[in-house]
């Protein structure tokens, strides 16, 4: 039988040696290059069986090498190398079809294992990694967004869970005796663990009726809801005190009633509340509504916002809208608090937004 023809790419001349040398006693022909350039002309002239690059490099990178390799040969197995602080551009790597997902530095037995796994099952539709390198929210979004049939196994700490996708959502989730959202919710504080993404293979049920999107932020909602408890718990035991508030950083109640004022009197601006990161109504200019709902509704989607936008690397949130009954709620992220402004049918929030963010900064609040 013909040897398995592997190319390694990296731009450490002492990790090709070594891989190369470990790959080459368990039987299969490597070559070796130090260079993303590189790297795509020899698949150009030779072609391979699997190629394993490390994603960070100089000039031509990981993604570079995948993406010309894919487009030589769609069907091409690509293993990814990939270090701590990566997560974002593994998200990118999965969506031009990487195989899988090896942490550096490498593991001996983990990249043997990877190597045989791929070229001697020939299983071209699965994608494997670990979630330290890609987050559960990452996986659900670009599945659900490339509408994937799919399946989705996790093992973590001896638990197995497993997730179907079709048509663009979640459907189905078990994880021992919980299934359908909890079990969802339950998978999503899971921070490490080994995963298994295998195409085309449908769910027995459907269990779940929910968007992914509003998964993902119940799920970091109760997240941040089991996080601030326990970071409440750690301060109370340490100092015996509450966090810091906008009032001990300096900004007095007078400040934040004047600041309501004021935005109130932005054209479109209805209503305006502002509240402390854990929902206390500071100051508000309401003609209606309870102020304390008003406040928990700013508070909730600011909260699961930028927990959802720091999951999945969408960068920090700083303001967005969401329908309160039948008006819009244009909450606007500040680091101590958040604003929640009610606007009128004909309002830009665009506009609104950057009016606000003027007035936040002319008051110094």
């Amino acid at each position: 039988m013909t040897a398995k023809r592997i190319l390694l790419v990296d731009d450490e001349p002492n990790v090709v040696k070594s891989c190369a040398r470990m790959l080459e006693l368990e039987g299969f022909t490597v070559e070796g290059v130090t260079s993303g350039a590189q790297a795509i002309d020899r698949y150009r002239q030779q072609g391979f069986d699997l190629v394993l690059t490390d994603l960070k490099m100089p000039d031509v990178d990981g993604l570079d090498v995948l993406t010309a390799v894919r487009e030589l040969n769609p069907g091409a197995a690509v293993v990814i190398f990939t270090a701590y602080g990566t997560k974002e551009s593994v998200v990118e790597a999965l969506r031009l079809g990487a195989r899988e997902f090896l942490e550096k530095p490498l593991d001996t037995k983990s990249l043997i294992a990877t190597v045989r796994n791929i070229l001697e099952q020939e299983n071209g539709a699965a994608v494997r990694g670990n979630l330290r390198t890609m987050s559960l929210a990452s996986i659900f979004q670009i599945t659900c967004t490339e509408l994937n049939q799919a399946r989705l196994r996790i093992r973590h700490d001896g638990q197995e869970g497993n997730v179907y996708f079709a048509d663009g959502n979640v459907i189905h989730a078990d994880l021992g005796s919980k299934v359908g959202e909890e079990a969802v919710y339950e998978l999503l504080s899971w921070e490490d663990g080994e995963f298994e993404l295998e195409m085309d293979i449908p769910a027995s049920e459907r269990t779940i009726n929910t968007g992914w999107s509003g998964l993902l932020l119940e799920g970091m909602r109760r997240l941040d809801e089991q996080s601030a408890g326990l970071d409440m718990l750690d301060e109370l035991e340490e100092t015996g005190a509450a966090s810091d508030t906008p009032q001990e950083k300096g900004v007095t109640g007078n400040m934040l009633k004047d600041l309501a004022s004021a935005l109130r009197k932005i054209d479109s601006v209805t209503g305006v509340v502002i509240t402390a990161r854990d929902g206390i109504v500071l100051a508000d200019e309401l003609e209606k509504g309870d102020p304390q709902t008003q406040g928990a509704v700013a508070v909730f989607v600011g909260n699961a916002a930028s927990l959802v936008g720091e999951s999945l690397a969408l960068g920090s949130f700083d303001w967005g809208t969401v329908s309160v009954g039948q008006e819009t709620m244009l909450v606007i992220e500040q680091p101590d608090y958040h604003v929640g402004l009610l606007l009128g049918e004909r309002a830009s929030p665009a506009m609104v937004a950057a009016n606000a963010e003027s007035v936040i900064t002319a008051n110094g609040a």
